[in-house]
């Protein structure tokens, strides 16, 4: 494969250098296939011990902003990403909490009672389908489909499709073997990135950084690009040709890499 992605550690002293000179950096980033390895059960999945620890040592840091982004409940990813005293913009950002702040989106809120009646037709006619794991987030849903035979996936798309049709203003999107079902409303992780910023607000010239794995990051990634210094880095090498990412890392164990690299700095 052919592409024009700098991978991040190239990046690094640039990034470096702008975080001295403007005295601040900002880090957002996604949880499943970044700070934590991909797992068959969404329930199972853990960061990495690395990353963890890269991110303790950051933290102790009074010129940075660390904020989690995930497709997760909020809850959920706290408790799985177990740092304290940061942010945390849960269900593709529909519900953010941290230091000094607090959003839960209300038309998303509002859809509550159509994604329940959703949640249970997809658990009876999914109940039939070895490997198919329903969710349910609160604001949104995932249908996880990791462990499904392939010649069932078709089935399971189907489901999810004739689910949502009995229901208004609901949609879905694809991720990596997940099916979400969301309220439709004008909010993803690129509304959560500008969100956050708008918060946060980092001075001119400093590093937003922002690494996640999935197609839903890259809404975040195209959010960046209004930023000054903002640069999205994709994980993972399926997609390098097509990302609005601006460079790239292998695995979450180069995640971790890059976050030990900087609380070196």
């Amino acid at each position: 494969m052919t592409h024009n992605l700098p991978h991040a550690a190239d990046r690094l002293p640039l990034w470096t250098t702008a975080w001295r000179r403007s005295g601040r950096l900002v880090l957002l980033l996604d949880f499943d296939g970044t700070l934590a390895p991909i797992v068959e059960r969404p329930e199972l999945a853990r960061p990495l011990p690395a990353a963890v620890q890269a991110l303790g040592r950051l933290q102790q840091r009074n010129d940075l902003d660390i904020a989690v982004v995930s497709g997760r409940g909020l809850a959920d990813a706290r408790a799985l990403a177990g740092l304290e005293g940061i942010a945390y913009a849960g269900n593709h950002g529909m519900e953010i909490d941290g230091p000094g702040v607090h959003q839960i989106h209300t038309e998303a809120a509002a859809a509550r009672p159509q994604l329940e009646r959703v949640a249970d037709a997809l658990r009876r006619r999914l109940g039939l389908i070895e490997g198919a794991i329903v969710e349910d987030k609160g604001l949104t849903l995932s249908i996880h489909f990791r462990l499904v035979a392939e010649g069932a996936h078709p089935e399971v798309r189907a489901a999810v499709t004739d689910a949502v049709a009995t229901a208004s203003g609901l949609h879905v999107t694809e991720g990596k073997m997940v099916l979400e079902i969301r309220p439709q409303v004008d909010w993803h992780k690129g509304r959560a990135v500008e969100f956050l910023l708008r918060h946060l607000s980092p001075p001119t010239g400093a590093p937003v950084l922002y690494f996640g794995d999935d197609t839903t990051d890259e809404d975040a990634f195209r959010a960046l690009s209004s930023w000054s210094a903002g640069e999205g880095v994709i994980v993972g090498e399926e997609r390098l040709e097509s990302t609005a990412a601006c460079s790239f890392v292998r695995s979450p164990d180069e995640v971790a890499d890059v976050l030990a690299t900087l609380a070196d700095v």
